[in-house]
């Protein structure tokens, strides 16, 4: 089953965003993702928060539809979009975030360290946008893409050993990136696919339009 989490960051593009989740089993709402969920005309399965950011509006809109709703203290441990993606994991192979960056940059990098929660558990977890496709791997990936457009490799460990790179305009062979290094960034697609393998560590891998 594919999982949409519907954050509270930016949509720039709804259109988009309704393609995506045309193509998934299940909708969470975290929180103020409602009122993205409400703008779009969807009718998410689950709303999951503490409700400080959501208008009550679209909550009770939602509830009067017969969507769930599980609501959490505001003081708690985990952020909303941290629980939506522990409860789809319980029954998801596959888990898109959808409105998970945006201005508040400590929610969006709260945001990509969930990425590692779909690594612990074998499952693919992604961040898409209208303009980024945010990956965190620990083995290897094939991303899509079309001439020209730009990718970004980072390393979220002290350093990723071993990264190979095929289909791009720069290729890699066996090499490593140390945390705070820039080698990777701005990358191009040569081929329609971009195949990408490390050894040891933890690469975030960002595909990127302007």
């Amino acid at each position: 089953m594919k999982t949409a989490i519907i954050c509270n960051g930016n949509i720039t593009d709804y259109e988009y965003v309704i393609e995506i989740i045309k193509k998934t089993d299940y909708v969470i709402c975290a929180d103020g993702g409602t009122r993205h969920a409400f703008k779009m005309g969807i009718i998410p399965d689950l709303i999951i928060g503490d409700f400080d950011s959501s208008d009550n509006e679209y909550t009770e809109y939602f509830e009067n539809k017969g969507v769930k709703v599980e609501k959490y203290p505001i003081e708690k441990d985990k952020t909303d979009s941290h629980i939506c993606v522990l409860k789809a994991m319980d029954f998801s192979k596959e888990i898109v975030l959808i409105g998970a960056t945006g201005s508040r940059v400590d929610h969006s990098l709260a945001n990509i360290s969930l990425l590692k929660l779909g690594i612990d558990r074998g499952i693919k977890i992604y961040i898409a946008d209208k303009q980024n496709e945010i990956y965190l791997i620990n083995d290897e990936i094939s991303i899509k893409g079309h001439l020209g457009e730009f990718f970004s490799l980072f390393s979220l460990s002290e350093k990723v050993e071993g990264i190979s790179i095929s289909g791009a305009k720069y290729t890699l062979e066996n090499q490593t990136i140390q945390m705070g290094d820039t080698l990777g960034i701005s990358n191009e697609f040569k081929d329609d696919i971009v195949k990408i393998k490390i050894k040891k560590g933890y690469l975030l891998v960002i595909k990127s339009q302007d």
